[in-house]
């Protein structure tokens, strides 16, 4: 397909392809004429994952280059193709404070009592659950209270999105359901727990006699 046909299957105007192409996130095309460059799938493919990075993700240029091209690395497994993506959507922590050094010893407790032996030592995403608990205690937020719950929660669903994963059509392919996980599907649970919250709400304090101090 022309560069005007890729614009259209992947809803990315010709202008910003271009930008694209230019900055290497965006593999070239085949060229068949000194004017004409043809264009397939793969292509699509990056651009709905470029899409997704940005417009949903609000994933920065410089983060974006790293998770765009996870599936041209030549990488062994695809766990450390899921390990680039993870780390490029991951912001990067904020600068430490006083307590960070006891919160990053309570996160990696956390995650050790999750049983998830699978993250590494240096995953971003570490830090940042650190700097979580670091905010919190700085805003006066206890941190006594049982997580199990949410573990449970998020491992259920950590645990669905890899088994979904398809690894039989490429890497590119890979990357683009990782990225469709971690970002789209990532707001999706937002909008699902404020809608479960509102009917448990409903349940406990939408009658007029309710106490909202009880149990």
């Amino acid at each position: 397909m022309r560069v005007s046909e890729l614009a259209e299957a992947s809803g990315v105007t010709v202008a910003t392809i271009k930008y694209y192409l230019r900055e290497g996130l965006l593999h070239p095309g085949t060229k068949v004429t000194p004017r004409l460059t043809d264009y397939d799938a793969s292509h699509v493919r990056r651009l709905r994952t470029i899409r997704l990075l940005r417009e949903v993700g609000g994933v920065p240029v410089e983060r974006l280059r790293a998770a765009a091209l996870a599936a041209d690395v030549n990488l062994p497994t695809p766990h450390d193709v899921l390990a680039v993506v993870a780390d490029a959507l991951a912001p990067d922590p904020p600068p430490p404070g006083p307590d960070r050094a006891a919160m990053r010893s309570m996160a990696d407790d956390l995650i050790a009592a999750a049983g998830w032996t699978g993250v590494r030592t240096g995953a971003k995403d570490r830090d940042n659950l650190a700097a979580a608990f670091e905010r919190l205690v700085a805003l006066g937020m206890p941190l006594s209270g049982d997580p199990t719950p949410y573990v449970h929660a998020v491992d259920a669903v950590a645990r669905a999105d890899i088994e979904a994963l398809d690894a039989g059509h490429g890497r590119g392919a890979l990357v683009e359901q990782m990225v469709a996980g971690q970002v789209l599907f990532a707001e999706v649970l937002v909008v699902l727990r404020r809608l479960a919250e509102e009917h448990y709400s409903a349940q406990r304090f939408g009658h007029e006699d309710a106490d909202p101090t009880g149990p």
